[in-house]
């Protein structure tokens, strides 16, 4: 499904992609106007018929809303959602199977894991009970139906009971500030106390920007709490950056999270008060390796097909 805002070069990679795979499909224009919304369009006879017999439906306009995917026969798809990405790895906005196959690897390691453990040189040292852990995947993959997975996505939440936490979160530069979209310059040391910053350590406007993106949350009782982590999934060679102060690397955490790379979240349960990425991270489940100082470990590196998919 298209519309008229869906570039030319966007409709033509996704129509040579499922040429090449050898699929059977049809393209319909679901651009809304003042006369027929999106939700009339998916009424139409001949694409409601087209929906009935589909197998994945391809959405392109990135109008779908849980709303309507709640009711048939949308309910009954897997439904995959692509994004124009102005983010250069994903600019060609083809899927992979890498990401899934990382995190089902994950999956299997957790069952028999005891506890995470997020460190780096630096000084970071974060150790999470499995038991005080929920965990979500975020694969741009629909897996069953009734999904509706994104693309480009590749990621693993963490929502954590950080109570009884004790250690340290050590920035570097290069690390990055989420939610001020900033390269931190200068170190910072953020002490963690019963799963709470206690102390934010650093003579430098990184820590003042810390603190006061901290000092903003409305709800100061919550503000300095940890609520949870992610880590990235998504492959994209790590000299794509010029150095270390690229601004581009912004673009790189969120759903786009690159692989190696870390997000520790503050604040309640609706909204965060803070986010920081780093980006040179250990990643250990017990003592079985998955990211080592800001990459895959060895049983995460990307298979030949998706070194491929990337032009590698």
């Amino acid at each position: 499904m298209t519309d008229n805002l869906v570039t030319d070069q966007v409709q033509a990679n996704n129509t040579d992609g499922l040429k090449k795979l050898g699929c059977r499909f049809d393209i319909f224009n679901i651009q809304w106007d003042q006369k027929e919304t999106t939700s009339i369009k998916l009424q139409s006879e001949s694409l409601r018929g087209a929906l009935i017999q589909a197998d994945l439906v391809i959405d392109l306009t990135n109008n779908l809303t849980n709303k309507m995917i709640e009711n048939p026969p949308l309910n009954q798809k897997r439904i995959l959602c692509i994004k124009t990405s102005e983010f250069e790895p994903y600019s060609h906005s083809m899927t992979s199977a890498g990401v899934l196959h990382r995190s089902n690897r994950i999956h299997t390691l957790l069952p028999n894991t005891d506890h995470i453990s997020i460190n780096s040189e630096a000084g970071t040292n974060l150790v999470f009970s499995i038991d005080a852990l929920k965990h979500d995947s975020y694969t741009g993959v629909p897996e069953r139906k009734g999904d509706l997975a994104i693309w480009p996505t590749g990621y693993m939440n963490f929502c954590a009971d950080a109570n009884g936490l004790e250690g340290e979160i050590v920035l570097m530069p290069g690390d990055i500030v989420n939610d001020a979209l900033h390269l931190v310059k200068s170190p910072v040391v953020l002490q963690i106390r019963g799963g709470n910053i206690v102390e934010i350590v650093g003579e430098s406007s990184d820590a003042n920007l810390l603190k006061a993106q901290l000092e903003s949350f409305s709800d100061h009782e919550h503000a300095y709490m940890m609520k949870g982590f992610s880590i990235g999934l998504l492959y994209f060679r790590g000299d794509y950056f010029s150095g270390p102060f690229d601004p581009k690397k912004v673009s790189a955490v969120g759903a786009t999270l690159r692989g190696g790379w870390t997000t520790l979240i503050f604040g309640n349960d609706v909204a965060n008060s803070l986010s920081v990425t780093l980006t040179s991270p250990n990643l250990l489940f017990d003592n079985v390796e998955i990211f080592i100082k800001g990459d895959f470990a060895a049983t995460m590196e990307p298979d030949i097909y998706e070194l491929a998919l990337m032009g590698l």
